[in-house]
């Protein structure tokens, strides 16, 4: 590119952002500079928005209701309009006290002041600069109107809001969350951008907690965000980071923040607060058969107590016949620790295992804590058969602090054969 093209290039953009900032002073100008009241006006939506009224929808999956009304997701609903989008600002004491955002209503509030069409990006860039200057909600409320307009060029301006700490938290937090829907809408060198920008946040000790931590979650949960960040964050030296850059991946069903965690959970030198993150991520929401086999078939080699009962915790909400007889394994190992064998049996039974199981647990139990776990689980199971098991119990125990337990315990049930039961201890 030689020097002339690159002057013509320099004045056009500069041409266009002094139209951009022109366009947006009159608008503000028409909008502010009168008495109180409300003041409306409609513009373009961008080709993914469809509304009826408050109820706006975004694609095919993300939905908002604006104040003042219901939007119903089903058949019954009016069809949803593609635009023009009507965004009406109500002024009271010299200041913004609210913003309203409709598609294509059919009237307005009485009263109201109608500026008539607008262009998209002259409303994008009021309300991105509204955001910014504006106090407590309406400043949150002003960055919708601005997403939804057609052909506007709002990363820049979300960029910017994310990055101001002189604004409201939750302004800034709103502008990250759209900044995540931007990153995934638009991609390649616009996504790599926000993805730059949001690192750079959630890796700057002197920003606040709750922004780092927004901007952590936003890349772990985009498609299009930069994902190895995250993993760089997470075997950084930063201890908040990295815990902050561990548990967003757990919580990420991104495939592959799932193999970073099945690689987390093999490493040596992986502290222990960290591996217990890593643990119920691979175990909770998005396990596979396999995950679940490597934590059992793991479970042996973790050095600490806190590990093994994050293993035992999270399979005993997945369930399944394998890990259900692995439980009971570890339930009736006479050589585990008394908690770690109260773990595994109170895990059994959110497992499913059986009234039968459960007393063949109490029966070989080593210790009275093995007892006790047997019988808070006959307890939380309270079919027939473990009712059963349990008069069985106070009749038969001979652990005087067992039995008083026990007995106490089934005196709070209505089940006639436990009235029966202390019928009977009574007459003795």
């Amino acid at each position: 590119m030689n020097a002339a093209s690159r002057v013509l290039i320099a004045t056009a953009a500069a041409l266009i952002t002094a139209g951009s900032l022109a366009a947006q002073g009159t608008l503000r100008s028409r909008v502010e500079s009168g008495s109180d009241g409300r003041v409306q006006f409609k513009y373009a939506a961008r080709a993914d928005v469809c509304g009826v009224g408050r109820g706006i929808q975004i694609g095919s999956s993300t939905y908002f209701v604006t104040s003042g009304n219901t939007y119903v997701n089903g058949t019954d609903r009016e069809p949803c309009r593609s635009g023009p989008i009507v965004a009406r600002v109500t002024r009271a004491g010299g200041m913004i006290v609210g913003i309203d955002v409709e598609v294509a209503p059919s009237t307005a509030p009485d009263g109201t002041t109608d500026l008539g069409t607008v262009s998209a990006a002259a409303a994008a860039a009021y309300f991105l600069d509204l955001a910014a200057r504006a106090e407590g909600r309406p400043a949150r409320e002003a960055i919708l109107p601005a997403v939804l307009a057609d052909s506007a060029a709002v990363l820049q301006g979300l960029i910017t809001l994310a990055q101001n700490r002189d604004i409201a938290r939750t302004v800034r937090s709103s502008a990250m969350s759209w900044l995540g829907r931007e990153i995934d809408r638009t991609g390649g060198e616009d996504a790599r951008r926000a993805s730059a920008v949001l690192v750079t946040m959630a890796s700057d000790a002197e920003e606040t907690t709750p922004i780092r931590q927004q901007a952590v979650s936003v890349l772990a949960r985009n498609e299009r965000a930069d994902l190895s960040a995250l993993t760089r964050m997470a075997g950084g030296s930063d201890p908040w980071l990295r815990q902050a850059a561990v548990q967003a991946m757990a919580n990420s069903g991104d495939p592959r923040a799932r193999e970073f965690l099945r690689t987390a959970f093999l490493d040596p030198s992986l502290p222990d607060p960290l591996r217990v993150t890593v643990i119920r991520g691979i175990g909770r929401e998005y396990a596979t058969p396999k995950d679940l086999e490597l934590l059992r078939s793991r479970y042996a080699t973790l050095s600490s107590a806190q590990s093994r009962q994050a293993v035992l915790s999270v399979l005993g909400e997945q369930g399944g016949s394998a890990t259900l007889q692995w439980l009971l394994g570890v339930a009736a190992d006479a050589e585990a620790p008394p908690e770690l064998r109260a773990q595994a049996v109170e895990s059994a039974q959110r497992a499913g295992a059986t009234s039968a199981q459960l007393g063949r647990l109490y029966d070989t139990a080593p210790d009275r804590r093995g007892k006790e776990a047997a019988i808070s689980a006959l307890f939380k199971n309270g079919d027939r058969q473990s009712v059963d098991r349990l008069i069985g119990i106070a009749k038969l125990e001979t652990d005087t602090q067992v039995r008083r337990s026990v007995i106490s315990r089934l005196g709070r049930m209505e089940d006639p054969r436990v009235k029966d039961l202390l019928k009977e201890l009574i007459g003795q």
